[in-house]
């Protein structure tokens, strides 16, 4: 059964600590004939050896709306994207689109966010075919004829951001276990809503795509800017 995990504030405090004190704690450890990768973030294998997705996704933009009730537009901003399985399975797909500030804003994709927006952004592309989050995620049968077409989109992020990234999960079945210097406490909740402390001795890292935008100008002019890809990669996140 799958369980949903949510972090208390101190727990949170706690993980960040433990993450940021992995790379220290694992190179203090290695002598100095050791490999000298150890210490370092693990990176995704060069060669896949578990099932990954394949997406196609359009240029990041910013969408200005009035809301009904509002007197002045909104700022959102979205991804389309269409996600292909080219594997030899059928495999379920559960999109994650997380954004990033470098100012250290963190927004997850649909959250905030009218279910007008999404409307509004179909309109727009004249795209009959794509589909809010929550129905893209599904089984996604094999074949090109099967690909699945979808917007992530999120309310507008702090002014004074020039640069965020975006982190998208659900593409890779590749996974990575490290160990944790020292145990972290994590409220967990389970598909009945039931909550429960548990101890985390370890991390498990998914094969994840990171997009690397620049932000240029300030916030008046944002509906008119076009934003920079700076970075597309595979990370382990």
């Amino acid at each position: 059964m799958r369980r949903s995990v949510a972090v208390t504030s101190t727990a949170a405090a706690g993980l960040c600590a433990a993450l940021l004190g992995l790379t220290a704690f694992v190179s203090a450890a290695a002598g100095p004939d050791t490999d000298p990768n150890v210490g370092k973030p693990p990176k995704p294998l060069t060669v896949p050896l578990q099932w990954e997705l394949k997406i196609d996704i359009e240029r990041l933009r910013c969408l200005p709306m009035r809301l009904p009730g509002e007197k002045r537009d909104q700022l959102f901003w979205y991804l389309r994207y269409t996600v292909t399985n080219l594997t030899d399975e059928d495999h379920v797909f559960v999109p994650e689109f997380i954004l990033y500030t470098e100012t250290g804003q963190v927004s997850r994709a649909g959250k905030s966010v009218p279910t007008a927006v999404f409307y509004k952004i179909k309109k727009l592309h004249e795209d009959p075919l794509l589909k809010t989050q929550t129905s893209v995620t599904r089984k996604i049968l094999r074949g090109r004829d099967n690909a699945k077409s979808g917007a992530a989109i999120w309310p507008d992020f702090d002014p004074n951001c020039g640069v965020i990234d975006i982190f998208i999960g659900g593409l890779s079945g590749e996974t990575k276990t490290i160990p944790l210097p020292k145990p972290v406490k994590v409220v967990e909740t389970d598909y009945l809503g039931n909550k429960k402390t548990v101890t985390k001795n370890s991390l498990i890292l998914t094969k994840t795509l990171q997009l690397r935008y620049l932000i240029a100008g300030e916030k008046a002019a944002r509906r008119r800017t076009v934003p920079k890809l700076l970075k597309k990669q595979w990370v382990m996140r």
